[in-house]
C-alpha cells in the first residue's frame, strides 16, 4: 500500500491559530500531490463521461423518450431537484434548453446516486442489459462510484489526497470504467502515469514519508 502522507499544515506565526497556509517546507509532497492529482483526473473524467453517457442512452431506450428524467414516479425529489438547477442554469446563461446540455452539466453525484438502493428496480435492473460487460453487485457499484465522487470533490477543489489509498482509487476507476467502456478504459491506462507516480513515491524517503 502507497505510504500514508498527508500535505503539510503550519500556523502562521504572526496570526491567529485558525489561519492557516500550506507548509512548503516539503516542495516534494505539493508538485506530487498535483501531479498525482492530474494523472488521475483523466482517469475521472473517463469514467464519468461514459457512465453518464451510458445511463443516458441506456434509459432512452428503456422508456423511449430523451427526457426521461420526467417519466412519471421515477426520479426522487433530490434528483428532480438537480435537473431543475441544470435547467436555471442554463437559461440564466441564455443558452438554449435541450436533453444533451441538460445530460452534460448534471454532476457525477447525480449519475452516482441512480445506482443507490432506492433505484434498484427502477434504474439498475433496466440497466442490467446494455452494460457491455456483467457489472456484479449494485452494492459494490455504487459503493466503489462513490469513492470516485469523493476523489473526485477532492481533486476539483485541488485537496490534498496523498493520505487516500491511490492505488486502491486507481484500481476502482479502471475496473468501473472497464464496465462500461473495455477499450476506452485500456486507451487510458495505456496513457496513464499514475502508478510510476505511485511507484515513486514507495521509493522516496522512509519511514512513510516523502
Amino acid at each position: 500500500m502507497i505510504s500514508q502522507v498527508h500535505l503539510g499544515y503550519r500556523a502562521k506565526s504572526n496570526v491567529p491559530s485558525n489561519n492557516y497556509q500550506l507548509d512548503f517546507s516539503n516542495y516534494e509532497r505539493f508538485f506530487l500531490n498535483l501531479a498525482l492529482s492530474n494523472e488521475l483526473w483523466v482517469h475521472i473524467a473517463a469514467f464519468e463521461i461514459t457512465l453518464r453517457n451510458f445511463i443516458y442512452s441506456s434509459l432512452q431506450k428503456v422508456f423511449d423518450r430523451k427526457d426521461w428524467w420526467n417519466f412519471p414516479n421515477l426520479l426522487g425529489r433530490h434528483e428532480l431537484s438537480s435537473v431543475s438547477r441544470v435547467e436555471k442554469r442554463l437559461k440564466i446563461k441564455s443558452i438554449n434548453i435541450n436533453e444533451t446540455r441538460i445530460k452534460d452539466n448534471l454532476t457525477l453525484d447525480f449519475w452516482v446516486q441512480l445506482m443507490s438502493k432506492r433505484y434498484h428496480q427502477k434504474i439498475w435492473m433496466k440497466l442490467m442489459k446494455y452494460f457491455p460487460t456483467h457489472p456484479g453487485r449494485r452494492e459494490d457499484f455504487y459503493k466503489r462510484a462513490r469513492e470516485i465522487r469523493n476523489l473526485r470533490n477532492l481533486i476539483a477543489h485541488h485537496a490534498p489526497i496523498l493520505h487516500r489509498n491511490l492505488l486502491h482509487d486507481h484500481q476502482n476507476l479502471h475496473e468501473l470504467t472497464m464496465i462500461l467502456d473495455p477499450q476506452l478504459a485500456q486507451e487510458v491506462q495505456k496513457r496513464s502515469r499514475v502508478l510510476d507516480l505511485l511507484l515513486n513515491t514507495r521509493l522516496v524517503g522512509s519511514g512513510g514519508g516523502i
